[in-house]
C-alpha cells in the first residue's frame, strides 16, 4: 500500500519553504489541497530533507506558525473545531491512519497541560527533518484551537513557538520523542444543553445539532451525554421513544455535512470522509451509498447539473 501525504500539508511546506528559498521549490508543482486530497509522500519527503540539509531545522519547525495560509481547507477547519488538545490529538491520529501514513506519532497526555509525544515508522523510521515538521505544526494546530504559551521540550531544550524558527536541536536530537505543553487550556465546549429553551425540536434534532458543531469528532454516545447535561442511558431512553438511535443521528449529522460539501464546495472525495468524522474512506463511501443509494461522486457528478454556480471537481 502506498503511502499518502496531506496535499494541504504539503501546500503549506511548499509555500513557506518557497517564501525563504524559492530555490528549493523551483521546478515543483504547487500542490493544490481543493484539487486533490492526497499528495505522494515522497514529494514532501524530499522537499522536507532538502530544507533540513540546506536551512537546519529552525524552517520547518517553524512551518506550524502559518497555518493560517491552508485556514480555508476543510481539514483545517476540523483541526480548528476542535474542543480541547485532546480532541485534536485524536483528529491528528486519524488523519495518518485514514491516508495510511507510514510515519505516525503516538501522543500521551501529561495531564491537562500537555503531550508526551513519539514518532515512528510502520515500515522505516521517519527522517529528522519529518519530526521537526510534524512537531512544528501540532505547535501550531493546538495554539489554533486556542492554547496560551505553547511550548517545544526537546532532550532538555525548550522553544516557546514564536521563537522556533531561530531553534537548535541539541546534539544527537532527533525529535523522534519531544513534548508540547501549554498554560491552562480554557475549554471551548459550549454550555450545557439541558437549560436550553424548550422548542418543538425533539432529542434526535438536538443531538444532530450537537453533533454537527463539529462533525470531524469522533463522536462517542459518552461524550454528546456530556454535553447535553444528560446520562447515557436516558439519552438512549429518549432517541429510542423517537424510533433513532446515536449511530443513525450521528450518520444524519455525517451525511448533511458531506452533502454540503460535495455539491458546495471543490473539496476532494479522498478528504470529504475524514473532514466528516469517517475512520476510512471504504466506511465513508458504504454509508454515503446506503442513504442515498449512490457512491458520492456519482450524487456530485448528479448535482453539479443543478448548481451552477458550485465549484466542483
Amino acid at each position: 500500500m502506498k503511502s499518502f501525504a496531506s496535499a494541504g500539508l504539503l501546500n503549506l511546506v511548499q509555500r513557506v519553504i518557497g517564501a525563504v528559498d524559492p530555490e528549493l521549490i523551483a521546478g515543483e508543482a504547487m500542490s493544490d489541497p481543493f484539487a486533490r486530497g492526497i499528495a505522494p509522500a515522497r514529494s514532501k519527503r524530499n522537499l522536507v530533507d532538502r530544507a533540513m540539509e540546506k536551512h537546519g531545522p529552525g524552517l520547518l519547525l517553524s512551518v506550524g506558525q502559518h497555518l493560517h495560509l491552508i485556514g480555508d481547507t476543510p481539514v483545517a477547519t476540523v483541526f480548528r473545531r476542535s474542543a480541547d488538545p485532546h480532541v485534536l490529538a485524536d483528529k491528528w491520529r486519524r488523519l495518518e491512519r485514514y491516508h495510511h501514513a507510514f510515519h505516525r506519532i503516538k501522543i500521551a497526555p501529561l495531564g491537562d497541560e500537555g503531550w508526551d509525544c513519539r514518532r515512528y515508522g510502520i515500515t522505516s523510521k521517519p527522517t529528522i527533518g519529518e519530526n521537526c515538521l510534524v512537531a512544528g505544526v501540532l505547535v501550531g494546530l493546538v495554539e489554533m484551537i486556542g492554547a496560551t504559551d505553547c511550548r517545544l521540550q526537546v532532550d532538555g531544550s525548550e522553544w516557546r513557538a514564536a521563537g522556533l524558527r531561530k531553534a537548535e536541536l541539541p546534539r544527537g536530537a532527533t525529535l523522534e520523542t519531544f513534548r508540547i505543553v501549554w498554560a491552562p487550556f480554557q475549554q471551548r465546549e459550549r454550555p450545557a444543553l439541558a437549560d436550553e429553551p424548550a422548542t418543538a425540536v425533539n432529542m434526535a434534532d438536538r443531538l444532530a445539532d450537537l453533533l454537527a458543531t463539529d462533525v470531524g469528532r469522533s463522536w462517542k454516545i459518552a461524550h454528546a451525554a456530556t454535553r447535553m447535561a444528560v446520562s447515557t442511558r436516558s439519552l438512549q431512553r429518549h432517541l429510542a421513544a423517537e424510533k433513532r438511535s446515536f449511530s443513525t443521528v450521528l450518520r444524519r449529522a455525517r451525511m448533511r455535512q458531506a452533502t454540503q460539501l460535495l455539491t458546495g464546495t471543490a473539496t476532494p472525495l479522498a478528504e470529504i470522509g475524514y473532514c466528516c468524522g469517517y475512520a476510512d474512506q471504504a466506511h465513508f463511501q458504504r454509508d454515503f451509498r446506503r442513504v442515498t443509494n449512490i457512491t458520492p461522486k456519482r450524487f456530485r457528478d448528479m448535482a453539479g447539473a443543478f448548481l451552477p454556480g458550485a465549484k466542483i471537481q
